[in-house]
């Protein structure tokens, strides 16, 4: 183990000590309270206090997951997976589209 992995090791289990839940992405770890909140969570919150039916949510890591899912249920929920080496298998399988890189989502978002 690297030193760097070492130290989000220990870093992880002294969150863990005080109650906060580890997650982990592709180059971030996400130390969240223990209540049911992601980012599923906050896109169907922001959703349904703007009275939203239709929805775009692009990422790039395992965390996006709870967000594609939080798409569900919609009139219509896109899921776009921006792809990258680094990036989870899980979140292309789960896309409505697939773009591979930054730069073609944005031009996806102009085509739009």
């Amino acid at each position: 183990m690297s030193a760097a992995e070492n130290e989000q090791q220990t870093r992880t289990e002294r969150a863990r000590a005080v109650g906060l839940v580890a997650h982990w992405g592709r180059k971030v770890l996400e130390l969240r309270p223990p209540v049911e909140a992601d980012k599923g969570t906050a896109v169907r919150t922001l959703l349904a206090e703007r009275g939203l039916q239709r929805a775009l949510y692009a990422g790039d890591d395992t965390t996006d997951l709870d967000a594609f899912r939080g798409l569900d249920g919609l009139e219509l929920g896109i899921r776009v997976a921006v792809a990258s080496a680094e990036g989870p298998p899980e979140l292309r399988e789960a896309a409505d589209v697939v773009v591979g890189s930054p730069a073609e989502l944005l031009e996806l978002l102009r085509t739009l």
